[in-house]
């Protein structure tokens, strides 16, 4: 076995995706075998070479090591902020991104609460990296276990109940597009984006991928616009957003390059 050729294998999926395996290396030498076998290659050379040239394979590796999972109505907390800044602000059709979005639960879940407020004319952008999770999000096809802390009359009134889960109404699919794409590799539209959603990844980020990835939603998100972090996933020094708190909880704010950094309240 050589682990030069793994660590080679670590490198290439870490420039790739941004997530490190640097604190992991036993898991992540184990999940590659799992691939290798799987593929019947035998050689770890061969396979990193066909890695390279092979978006097929790279997707296997990818779903071996990427876990999307989420939970409906996560920190929902930050829904409400969300619906008191459109109306505060009188945006009309805000445009909202939600990444990674697993198999759709936090978009879904944004949109249901808006919904549910009032809050009618909105557009949801939904990515992630994981070519199944997006398909399962496009599906809209959930079993009774996941769907177990949703309320009864939100199932009733956004979900189509079918022999072993739900499935979510064609009204909410229609203000989502699900994208399967890598935040470092695609050409997002600048500027576009009224609300930036990214729970949960920075912690499986590198130091320079998580000031890359900050770059990328400060040229995504319009003017003073907003990005929500998961608490886990707390930024000392969040370069060009100012730190803000709404209700208690923290979130960020497009700094723009004449204004000084501020608290709201």
């Amino acid at each position: 076995m050589s682990f030069a050729c793994y660590e080679k294998i670590e490198e290439y999926f870490r420039t790739k995706t941004g997530i490190t395996f640097q604190e992991k290396l036993a898991l992540f030498f184990m999940k590659v075998s799992d691939v290798m076998n799987r593929l019947q290659i035998h050689e770890c050379n061969e396979f990193y070479e066909k890695l390279q040239d092979d978006e097929k394979i790279f997707s296997m590796l990818l779903q071996e090591l990427v876990v999307s999972q989420s939970y409906f109505f996560r920190e929902d907390a930050h829904f409400a902020i969300v619906k008191d800044l459109i109306e505060k602000n009188f945006l009309i059709h805000p445009h909202i991104l939600s990444i990674p979005c697993a198999s759709g639960e936090e978009p879904y879940s944004i949109a249901i609460y808006l919904l549910e407020h009032n809050c009618c004319d909105f557009h949801i952008d939904a990515v992630d990296i994981n070519p199944q999770a997006i398909q399962k999000a496009r599906e809209g096809y959930y079993l009774d276990r996941e769907l177990k802390y949703v309320p009864s009359y939100i199932k009733e009134r956004y979900f189509i109940r079918l022999e072993e889960g739900y499935r979510i109404i064609d009204r909410i699919k229609e203000s989502i597009t699900f994208l399967q794409a890598n935040l470092f590799e695609n050409n997002f539209e600048q500027e576009h984006y009224d609300f930036i959603f990214c729970r949960n990844l920075f912690i499986y980020l590198e130091e320079k991928k998580k000031e890359q990835a900050l770059a990328i939603f400060h040229g995504l998100l319009k003017p003073k616009g907003y990005l929500f972090l998961s608490f886990s996933d707390y930024l000392k020094n969040p370069c060009s957003f100012d730190t803000i708190t709404i209700n208690n909880k923290i979130i960020y704010q497009k700094r723009m390059s004449d204004e000084k950094s501020g608290m709201y309240h």
